[in-house]
């Protein structure tokens, strides 16, 4: 495709294929169901709304995928459950900040195949400097430098540091700390839940997806690193959040926990 002598970011969308078709009606019916539940709560339908929570289970089916290749019904687990967590979670969900960890999972589990572009280098440090204006973003920073790491393209010399110096100037100017208030009493449970779905999906398998670009295999190593990487990611977010301001990326949380769930249940 020509895009990929642009960009190593983006992943082909064919229509053709069974999941694509599903993660379609699953997009819309998880706006639809975000509109149902104000219905039903008595509410005004919120479009806004309706379009955060499609965004989120589109973010969840496309996490999954980075963290099971081999298997299309993964993602549409971790659809179906980011789209619940978004409309009866009681916290907000950063679309941004789940994008960003998508785009370092992508690059850390090596999905995509090649070397990164100059204009991919560039995207993550934009996106790092915008992690990094949260604390919760932190461990976000450190996924999409360790992507650049394992990758190491043209120039990763230089924007390596450019990520980190970007999103410590980001956290300084937007005052960001540790938090000052106790933890929300809901969060040592979703932290629990995460802690125990990395070892649930980081059991030894062999790959048979290959990689969109010269279709070479993917690395197991590089797939492992990446469940175990979204747990933290996910971990990371609920410990520097407070009772006053928590942030759950359901998106990766949803991948990691539909990768753990079809790894037990389903291991062959």
């Amino acid at each position: 495709m020509k895009i990929y002598r642009v960009t190593r970011l983006i992943r082909p969308f064919d229509l053709s294929q069974t999941s694509n078709r599903i993660l379609i009606f699953g997009i819309a019916a998880s706006g639809v169901a975000s509109v149902a539940w104000d219905l039903v709560g008595g509410d005004s339908p919120d479009v806004v709304d309706a379009l955060w929570v499609a965004a989120a289970s589109y973010l969840s089916w496309a996490i999954a995928r980075e963290l099971d290749p081999d298997r299309p019904g993964t993602a549409t687990l971790a659809m179906t459950l980011g789209g619940v967590a978004v409309i009866l979670g009681p916290w907000e969900t950063s679309l941004v900040i789940s994008a960003a960890a998508l785009l370092g999972l992508r690059v850390l589990a090596g999905t995509v195949g090649g070397y990164l572009k100059p204009l991919d280098l560039v995207v993550f440090v934009g996106l790092a400097v915008f992690a990094g204006m949260r604390i919760e973003g932190w461990v976000v920073v450190l996924l999409l430098v360790l992507g650049v790491l394992d990758s190491r393209p043209r120039g990763y010399e230089l924007a390596i540091p450019a990520m980190l110096i970007g999103a410590v100037a980001a956290g300084y100017i937007m005052d960001a700390g540790l938090p000052d208030n106790p933890m929300a009493d809901e969060v040592p449970l979703w932290g629990l839940i995460a802690i125990t779905a990395i070892p649930l999906s980081v059991r030894a398998v062999r790959i048979r997806t290959r990689t969109d670009i010269f279709d070479h295999p993917i690395r197991w190593p590089n797939v492992r690193a990446a469940r175990v990487m979204a747990g933290f990611v996910v971990i990371g977010g609920l410990l520097a959040s407070d009772a006053d301001s928590v942030v759950l990326l359901s998106p990766v949380l949803a991948g990691l926990v539909a990768t753990a769930l079809v790894r037990t249940f389903r291991p062959a």
